[in-house]
C-alpha cells in the first residue's frame, strides 16, 4: 500500500461546527424549483441537496426544458445556496482539536486539502476566520467543478491541485456522501464524530474516530 502523502478534509461538520441552516436552504431551493416548473410534491427537505437537484433536473428534462433553461435554473439555485452559506459564516465554530491536528500533519510533511460541497467563497472565509488558510495547499468547493461530491470528479480535481494520487490520500469526513466519494475515487476514508450514515460508511470499510486529532494516529499507522 502506498504511503500517505496528503490528507483531505470535509469542511462543515468535520473541521467546523457548521451554522448553515440546511433545512432553510432546502426550503428556499424547493420553493424556487417548484415555481420554475418542477412538479409540486416531488421534492422533500429530508432529501440531500444533491438528490433534490438530480430529481429536479430529471423532472424538467422530461417536461421538455432545454439544457440552457435547466442550466439557468441551476445557476439560480447555486446563488441561493451561496447566499445562505455566506450569511452563516459569523456563527460557525471551530471543532475541537482542529488547529493542533493540522499543525501535526503539516509537521509530518503532508499536503492538506479541503473538499467541500459549500461554495468556494464560503470555504475561504471560514478558513480565514479561524486562521486555518496557511495550513492548506488547495481548496475544492462545490462551484469549482461540474459534479461535486459524492461524484469522484470533485476528489480528482482536488488531487490534481495537490499533485498526489488517490492511493496516497486519506479523506476525512462526517457524512456517508464523503465516504461514497472516497470509495469511488479510490481514497482511504476516515469518519470523524457521529455524522449521518456512519454505519453505512463503516460497512464500506471506513475507519471511524471520535475526535479529529485521532487522524494523526490513523495516518501514523498507515
Amino acid at each position: 500500500m502506498a504511503s500517505v502523502k496528503a490528507v483531505v478534509f470535509d469542511l462543515d461538520g468535520t473541521l467546523i461546527n457548521s451554522a448553515i441552516p440546511f433545512k432553510e436552504m432546502k426550503r428556499k431551493i424547493i420553493s424556487y424549483l417548484r415555481s420554475n416548473g418542477v412538479t409540486s410534491g416531488l421534492l422533500s427537505e429530508e432529501m440531500l441537496t444533491v438528490e433534490i437537484l438530480k430529481l429536479a433536473v430529471e423532472d424538467l428534462e422530461q417536461k421538455g426544458f432545454s439544457k440552457k433553461q435547466v442550466a439557468n435554473i441551476l445557476a439560480e439555485v447555486s446563488n441561493i445556496m451561496n447566499e445562505v452559506e455566506l450569511q452563516s459564516v459569523g456563527n460557525a465554530a471551530l471543532a475541537d482539536g482542529v488547529a493542533a491536528t493540522l499543525r501535526a500533519l503539516r509537521q509530518k510533511g503532508l499536503k492538506l486539502g479541503v473538499l467541500t460541497r459549500s461554495c468556494h467563497e464560503y470555504a475561504e472565509r471560514i478558513l480565514a476566520k479561524f486562521n486555518l488558510s496557511e495550513y492548506f495547499d488547495a481548496v475544492a468547493a462545490r462551484d469549482d467543478v461540474d459534479q461535486p461530491k459524492p461524484n469522484p470528479e470533485h476528489a480528482f480535481y482536488l488531487l490534481k491541485l495537490l499533485g498526489v494520487r488517490p492511493e496516497e490520500t486519506v479523506f476525512v469526513g462526517d457524512h456517508w456522501s464523503d465516504a461514497e466519494c472516497a470509495r469511488q475515487a479510490g481514497l482511504r476514508f476516515v469518519f470523524v464524530g457521529g455524522g449521518q450514515g456512519i454505519e453505512k460508511g463503516c460497512e464500506l470499510g471506513s475507519k471511524a474516530v471520535n475526535n479529529v486529532y485521532d487522524i494523526v494516529r490513523i495516518v501514523d499507522g498507515l
